[in-house]
């Protein structure tokens, strides 16, 4: 695997609610109904209590086994502890209930990707992405971009981001996944014109974004872009593992 696969992140987790969105707030609806229960336990995804989120959403199933909000709420929960036989099972029986549930089937694709079996993840993730009836196409071709990414096709990681960009001109994560592409097409002006396009489009600066603008810099010489993305990322950094890595790259530019 090429050294740049390790900055592509899991876009499954924030695109996967993409073509159907639950209500997170119970409203009028009785409070021991299934619909309430599963509210409820969208509520606790979204605020990462999962497994207050797992209790109230296994409770609704009970009460009404074919609810698919329920259901992808559920898959969800499983994914994020990665628990990923419980959430392919999950999602197996929301497609056979729901066979128009793309978020299903680009999830799928997703799980599969992560758990390296190539041919089952595109065959999920071209059936979202080509389904007329889906909402967010782009999260499936970001997804298939990823994929592909990850098993160093790079011509065909570009086709996905740029047909996913038909769709939504204003995604950042596909022009992040193209300029992964481009780079390690060794293409590194392009690259760098995508990362910072995807920097553009954030409300805020990403860690990882930052550290692919700044790694393709350096690579065309230009020390202070990346010195600035590099300390910038350091103050938007998720982990321990991601300011190690930061303060390496910083090292590396001051010659220390």
């Amino acid at each position: 695997m090429k050294k740049n696969i390790i900055c592509l992140v899991w876009i499954f987790m924030l695109l996967a609610c993409g073509g159907s969105k639950a209500r997170t707030v119970p409203g009028q609806l009785q409070p021991d109904s299934a619909e309430y229960l599963a509210n409820m336990g969208v509520g606790y995804l979204n605020s990462g209590q999962w497994q207050q989120a797992e209790n109230s959403l296994l409770k609704a199933l009970q009460k009404k086994p074919q609810l698919v909000t329920a259901m992808h709420a559920l898959s969800l929960v499983y994914v994020y502890r990665r628990d990923f036989v419980k959430a392919v099972d999950m999602l197996n029986r929301l497609v056979l209930t729901s066979p128009k549930f793309y978020d299903a089937y680009n999830l799928l694709g997703t799980i599969y990707t992560e758990q390296g079996h190539y041919q089952l993840a595109k065959e999920k993730l071209l059936l979202a992405a080509n389904a007329e009836e889906y909402l967010t196409p782009e999260n499936a071709f970001a997804n298939l971009a990823v994929l592909e990414i990850k098993y160093e096709k790079y011509t065909s990681a570009l086709r996905y981001a740029e047909k996913g960009l038909l769709f939504n001109r204003k995604f950042a994560p596909l022009y992040n996944l193209k300029g992964l592409a481009l780079e390690n097409m060794n293409e590194y002006v392009q690259a760098l014109e995508n990362y910072d396009k995807a920097l553009s489009l954030l409300p805020r600066p990403d860690s990882i974004y930052l550290i692919n603008s700044a790694r393709v810099a350096t690579k065309l010489g230009d020390k202070q872009k990346a010195l600035n993305n590099l300390e910038l990322a350091m103050g938007n950094a998720q982990s321990q593992e991601q300011k190690t890595e930061i303060m390496k790259m910083i090292r590396q530019l001051d010659g220390g």
